[in-house]
């Protein structure tokens, strides 16, 4: 009887999804983020899209332009999007070349602080062939404080302490 009771209640509990946990849209995307080190430390919307949705590459043609949901690339988990097919198919022949420096975060603070902070994807410099991206708010300027950093650090000095943060973050 005891037995029997053990394993109606065992089936109930099975049947209403208590014993084994479900697997859902929410712990794939959990798991993605704890396994894909990208997405836990880039800069991604909820959606893993990098730089608010500019084209990464348009940085490089001229001046950043937001890119169109049409035009999505996913690389390494995370999702770009670009102003035209013929931006998209450059970032996939070279991503490394087109993805913005420490994961989109402020260039400023992470290689002077290691620190991730929120960027103005228009506020950019390119830094030996790398988009370096900057906090700028109307009271705040991170671009204008890296201009008077190299002034007393060279920008290469900058750029190679900010890859060590860098690596630390994604180790």
């Amino acid at each position: 009887m005891k037995l029997s009771l053990i394993m109606l209640l065992g089936a109930v509990a099975l049947a209403a999804g208590k014993v084994w946990p479900e697997t859902s849209v929410e712990n794939t995307a959990a798991t993605e983020q704890t396994e894909n080190p990208r997405l836990k430390h880039f800069r991604l919307n909820k959606d893993h899209v990098a730089i608010d949705g500019y084209d990464p590459v348009s940085y490089f043609k001229g001046g950043p332009k937001k890119g169109k949901s049409e035009f999505s690339y996913e690389y390494e988990g995370v999702i770009y999007r670009f102003s035209n097919a013929d931006n998209m198919r450059l970032f996939k022949d070279s991503p490394g070349h087109y993805e913005p420096a420490w994961g989109g975060w402020c260039g400023h603070a992470m290689a002077v602080r290691g620190e991730k902070v929120e960027i103005n994807p228009e506020c950019y410099k390119i830094i030996n062939g790398r988009n370096v991206l900057f906090f700028k708010t109307f009271y705040a300027n991170a671009l204008s404080n890296w201009e008077k950093e190299i002034k007393k650090t060279p920008e290469n000095t900058l750029m190679e302490q900010g890859d060590r943060f860098w690596t630390k973050t994604l180790a």
